[in-house]
């Protein structure tokens, strides 16, 4: 019953996030196309201050299933190699506590597949379903 629960939690969050960016956008496309570009932040690299990293361990029972349940209810290709997505999940982990700033960009990259591609919308959920299972580790 907690893994049910929790796995509801997780995906409900997931789809929250995503919902939220992805109706967020503007109705006026006109002015987007016009030329009228936001500013962006530029991205610089930090030094290091310490020790590299660590992936955190691969989550097992009840994280394990909720994690699972909530990428497939981001994209159901998610769920098609298990180990594969716990793995990068375990890998983006270190981005989430790196560089936040990019870590749902990156998450979107890290988890898109040839001819399927995420969105930094689907990327943020991702990221809030593994701060919820296995990055909290």
């Amino acid at each position: 019953m907690r893994t049910r629960i929790a796995a509801a939690a997780v995906a409900a969050a997931a789809l929250a996030t995503f919902c939220a960016t992805a109706c967020s956008s503007s109705s006026d496309d006109a002015s987007t196309s016009k030329g009228t570009a936001t500013p962006t932040a530029a991205v610089t690299t930090a030094p290091s201050t310490g020790a590299p990293a660590t992936r955190p361990p691969a989550p097992s029972g009840a994280d394990r299933q909720t994690y699972l349940a909530a990428l497939k209810a981001i994209d159901p290709s998610l769920g098609s190699d298990p180990d594969q997505v716990i793995d990068e999940g375990r890998t983006q982990c270190t981005e989430i506590n790196g560089d936040p700033v990019t870590a749902d960009h990156l998450a979107a990259q890290r988890f898109s597949s040839t001819g399927h591609q995420l969105t930094d919308a689907q990327g943020a959920a991702i990221d809030a379903a593994l701060k919820l299972t296995v990055c909290r580790s």
